[in-house]
């Protein structure tokens, strides 16, 4: 199984996708290309040297046929025919693409190529020596030297095989030399011994030069190729961004426009008096609206944290058949089964499973308009581990196979080509995406039209050792809980007008006193803390003083006031803060029944 992450970086190849160039990894394919991109220059085709080096020959044989030995001439002379053919039209062929073994067999055929065509133009140095003449032995020594000169620049790149080139070039004329040559002869000869050594070195430093020369050429063209797919795939992040924002700006202005037309219908209704019938068909039309605008804006958000990796992963053991059995009690036990194992204990982070789960079963129940949706779960072994699959099975209306991947991104939706905004946003399964590269699972797909759908993915069994935590009772249903008190004082710290106007609104129509401010340090002036029963303390506030600290200037001013923190940006941190200090947290937008449950709370607390 993989691991939590919270992160995936997968490996590139450093030759091709720009590793650490100080690696040992990166320098063995640096190398490996310098190597390759040698012996492509090596047996590169070069008639018009061979040409005139061909020319040259002729010309030597025919000043040695004049003054040496006709027959010896030609011979030489056929020698360098043949090789001059085989360098011209029998060319080396190369293998593409290199691996490291076909480099050197290639390497290999190129060094022998060029002995041959070396030890042919060695030759002369046996061919066309006369021990009878001294001017002609130091004759056919300097050309031979001047061979070599030419055949150092001229005939391969590849260190081995010009070093032999160079080595098979002079020999004959060195060992001829010394053993039938006078003692002038024999000087020149072991001039030509140090001439081959020098020409080693000078060989394998110009050898150096090109290979530091080829590897600064790919560094700049693999920076050159990275600089270019940065570009593209920063032009390619831009336009999805631009499409993603696109989008979202399109359905927050749905249902934005709706709230507003609805608004206007309610505030002609109400002018005119129309009857309850028609208000209430309006109000829900409206509170229809504010669930669709609520439900994207916490999705936008929720993808946010998600990309910004704001809540870290805490792996742990997850009970998987009461987090199952809770999402079905949430989504409808007559819509939902769940077959589970008692014992099925997975290894994952409780909070990013539970918001996959949620996800995948609201997008199984939105599109199966009939028919019950399965939560399956069965054992497997993985890799020799023990494993859970976990499945979601729907009888809705399926997907085609050539809309698998497109149904996980964003605002991508299959069967609402009328964007209902009771069907989501299309942003659900784009959540699933993100939370499970964090997770390092793998949520896959099965579906056909009209067969319904099945998305599984595979967890971690648990270590046995590891014990999931005891679920937590079930809180009474809210209608059990007695009525309001009237005149319950609320203390309400919000900046915003237009959100205080409503909090002031809704809290005098259930018969509470709310007294409101506007900022921390005018509540602690004006406010009469001890008739307070309840602190609602928006978190970014103007001043010195935010909303954190404005609740804890009234715990110590008053340590039995009942206090909540609100606040759209409620994450991890700050919930755990509140629980720690006994207050509460309520996230914007606040819901009515939150609120209400909140002040009902509050008013149980003792008399103080």
């Amino acid at each position: 199984m993989k691991p939590l992450h919270d992160s995936a970086a997968p490996a590139a190849h450093p030759a091709s996708a720009g590793g650490n160039p100080s690696s040992p990894g990166a320098a063995r394919d640096d190398g490996f290309a310098i190597q390759c991109e040698v012996l492509r220059i090596s047996v590169q085709p070069i008639g018009p040297i061979l040409a005139v080096q061909y020319l040259l020959n002729c010309g030597i044989a025919a000043l040695f046929a004049w003054q040496f030995s006709l027959p010896l001439s030609l011979a030489w002379l056929g020698l360098i025919t043949l090789v001059t053919v085989m360098r011209a039209f029998v060319p080396q062929r190369l293998p593409e693409p290199f691996t490291p073994a076909s480099l050197r067999r290639a390497q290999r055929v190129h060094v022998l190529r060029t002995g041959i065509w070396e030890l042919a133009h060695g030759a002369a140095g046996v061919l066309l020596f006369d021990p009878s003449r001294i001017e002609l032995q130091l004759l056919l020594g300097v050309i031979v030297m001047g061979m070599t000169l030419s055949a150092a620049f001229s005939v391969s790149f590849y260190t081995p095989a010009t070093q032999l080139a160079i080595t098979l070039l002079l020999a004959p004329i060195i060992v001829m030399g010394i053993w039938l040559g006078p003692p002038m002869m024999i000087a020149v000869a072991v001039i030509g011994a140090g001439l081959t050594a020098m020409m080693w070195k000078l060989v394998a430093e110009r050898s150096r030069q090109l290979e530091e020369n080829i590897g600064l050429r790919l560094n700049e063209r693999t920076l050159r190729e990275q600089a270019l797919a940065g570009l593209r795939a920063s032009e390619q992040a831009q336009a999805e961004r631009l499409r993603f924002f696109s989008a979202a700006n399109h359905d927050l202005r749905q249902p934005v426009m709706a709230i507003g037309l609805q608004a206007e219908v309610l505030r002609q209704q109400l002018r005119e008096g129309a009857d309850t019938m028609a208000v209430q068909h309006t109000v829900g039309s409206l509170a229809r609206a504010q669930q669709a605008l609520e439900g994207l804006t916490n999705q936008l958000l929720e993808i946010g944290r998600i990309e910004a990796a704001a809540d870290p992963l805490r792996p742990a053991a997850v009970a998987l058949a009461p987090l199952l059995h809770e999402l079905a009690r949430q989504a409808g036990e007559r819509r939902v089964l769940v077959r589970c194992p008692s014992d099925a204990v997975a290894w994952s982070d409780a909070v990013s499973l539970r918001r996959v789960l949620a996800n995948l079963v609201d997008n199984a129940v939105k599109f199966t308009p009939a028919g019950r949706v399965l939560l399956a779960v069965r054992a497997r072994r993985r890799e020799g581990e023990a494993a859970w699959r976990v499945e979601v099975r729907d009888s809705g209306i399926g997907i085609a196979p050539e809309a698998h991947e497109r149904v996980f991104g964003d605002f991508e939706q299959i069967g609402n080509v009328e964007r209902n905004l009771q069907r989501g946003h299309g942003l659900g399964l784009a959540i699933v995406r993100r939370l499970a590269t964090q997770l390092g699972i793998e949520v896959v797909l099965r579906s056909a039209p009209g067969r319904g759908s099945v998305f599984a993915f595979e967890l971690a069994a648990a270590p046995a050792d590891a014990a999931p935590p005891a679920p937590s009772a079930l809180k009474p249903p809210a209608d059990a809980a007695p009525a309001l008190r009237p005149g319950l004082a609320v203390l309400v710290v919000e900046d915003n007008a237009v959100v205080a106007d409503s909090l002031q609104s809704l809290l005098r129509q259930w018969g509470a006193q709310p007294r409101v401010y506007g900022s921390a340090a005018e509540a602690l002036a004006l406010a009469d803390l001890q008739a307070l029963d309840l602190a609602l303390c928006d978190i970014r506030l103007p001043g010195a003083l935010d909303g954190i600290a404005l609740a804890t200037r009234l715990q110590q001013l008053k340590p039995a006031l009942a206090i909540s923190l609100v606040s759209a940006d409620i994450d991890e941190a700050t919930q755990r803060l509140a629980n720690e200090r006994g207050w509460h947290a309520l996230r914007k937008p606040v819901q009515p029944a939150e609120l209400h449950a909140l002040l009902r709370r509050a008013q149980q607390a003792p008399p103080r």
